[in-house]
């Protein structure tokens, strides 16, 4: 993307205030939801396999309710580019907070944890916001634009989280948990090319990544679900238990042991805010006998 281009986009959004790009974004994702698009097709198609107790009315409303938040999501972040994260911290309601306080204590006695999360609700704020609760480090998958990338990392790093790739030296990610850092990872989504494991996501099994267990399993490392969602017109972060990993022999069997509670954890959250997961994404797109490894 040009970089003239991207500065446009940024000083417009900065003369935006948050509440209008909100009410903006909500209408202008509200009228996309209800276009004969590929992905809003796809988002439906899969709400209703998500669903099937569901009638069609109620698909054709979470799908625009989908690309409705999605799109206030998106217009109130380019909007608070600019904003500090303390200041957005201040917004946040914590569920949970006896987990969270774990996590800080964890950390401070320097004992390292994989953070999942996932697309729900707006994990972009999750990023920038987290950093200054405990020490953190967020793997980012690298994008194509240099510029954009820069941008994007710069974001995630304003709070005071660090910030890995995904091609990362494993022995680095290592060293981070075990200098008593959390490391946040999205892994909710079907990649063919990372090696993954089958779990259950609504009704059906999906191809997900198994390298935040493995990585909690090598570092002795627990695990804890973190997500950040709308409710009732103000940001949640929930903050799920802090569980340390079981070892055995069987090392596949831990890690899809692993990878099937947390799917299932962030299941039952998107099963209570529907319209707040990316269900455009080919979700169940490797099947069975077809995985790449």
């Amino acid at each position: 993307m040009k970089g003239w281009l991207i500065n446009v986009v940024l000083c417009a959004a900065r003369a935006v205030p948050p509440p209008f790009a909100w009410w903006l974004g909500e209408r202008l994702g509200w009228l996309v939801g209800g276009l004969p698009l590929r992905d809003v097709r796809r988002c439906g198609e899969h709400l209703a396999k998500a669903f099937p107790e569901r009638n069609a009315a109620w698909v054709r409303r979470t799908r625009r309710g989908c690309f409705r938040h999605f799109g206030a999501t998106a217009l109130w972040t380019l909007a608070n580019w600019t904003r500090d994260a303390t200041t957005l911290r201040r917004g946040i309601m914590v569920e949970g907070a006896d987990h969270l306080r774990e996590l800080v204590r964890a950390g401070r006695r320097g004992e390292g944890t994989v953070v999942y999360t996932g697309h729900l609700g707006n994990w972009e704020l999750l990023a920038r916001t987290f950093g200054g609760l405990t020490p953190s480090a967020v793997i980012g998958k690298r994008l194509r634009d240099p510029l954009l990338d820069a941008l994007v990392q710069q974001q995630r790093t304003s709070g005071g989280a660090l910030v890995v790739y995904q091609d990362t030296d494993v022995r680095e990610l290592l060293r981070i948990l075990r200098s008593g850092r959390l490391i946040a990872t999205l892994a909710d989504q079907d990649v063919p090319h990372l090696a993954g494991c089958f779990v259950p996501w609504f009704g059906d099994l999906a191809w997900t990544p198994v390298a935040p267990a493995a990585l909690a399993l090598a570092a002795r490392a627990a695990v804890q679900p973190f997500f950040l969602f709308r409710r009732a017109g103000r940001w949640v972060l929930h903050a799920g238990p802090r569980i340390p990993v079981a070892r055995t022999a069987n090392r596949p069997a831990d890690q899809l042991a692993i990878t099937t509670w947390i799917t299932a954890y962030e299941e039952a959250l998107v099963r209570q805010q529907p319209t707040q997961w990316v269900w455009w994404h080919k979700r169940w797109r490797t099947r069975p006998g077809l995985a790449s490894r």
